[in-house]
């Protein structure tokens, strides 16, 4: 499960600051439309693009500490970057990449129900937003939560068909979950 935080924590960190709007972009409709139909060639470029708006959070203040969440982050200083996300909340409420970080760092930091607290206000503010998808279901699963993390994956993949960790968890869950009584 930290291999994938670390993973949604490093595209973060590899787009932060570099698009011009957040969830509220219209820019993401025609995205998702092209992720949700295309063959899957340029889908990582499309999920990549899609990020990098998710990123920004119109706030240059916001942006910063952002930024400087994801350093904490990386040099494993879970309660530092907390602190840092907790400032972002507070002054951008409806950020959504803001809570995903969050609770990615909570997460990290092995405080489950803050994670999915977080996560769950991510999904709420950006209904599309599969990573966050993708990291509730993980919770989900070490939790022990099998069909609701097939769920929550079968959701991610609604909106990011072609992610493939989601496809590989979806696909082993599913063979786990055959047979079994409902």
């Amino acid at each position: 499960m930290r291999r994938l935080i670390f993973g949604f924590l490093a595209a973060a960190s590899a787009v932060c600051g570099s698009a011009s709007a957040d969830q509220t972009d219209q820019r993401l409709d025609a995205l998702f439309e092209q992720l949700r139909s295309g063959e899957g060639n340029d889908a990582e470029a499309i999920a990549e693009e899609i990020d990098a708006i998710w990123t920004d959070s119109q706030s240059d203040t916001v942006d910063l500490l952002m930024n400087r969440a994801l350093g904490s982050l990386e040099a494993q200083q879970f309660d530092l970057a907390e602190a840092l996300l907790d400032h972002v909340a507070g002054l951008s409420p409806n950020f959504a990449q803001g809570f995903a970080l969050r609770g990615a760092v909570r997460s990290a930091n092995e405080d489950q129900v803050g994670a999915i607290a977080d996560l769950s206000r991510a999904v709420e503010l950006e209904p599309r937003h599969f990573e966050a998808r993708i990291a509730l279901a993980e919770i989900m699963l070490g939790g022990g939560d099998a069909r609701g993390a097939y769920a929550m994956l079968q959701q991610a993949l609604e909106w990011n068909p072609h992610e493939p960790h989601a496809r590989e968890r979806a696909r082993a869950l599913r063979q786990k979950l055959d047979g079994q009584e409902i």
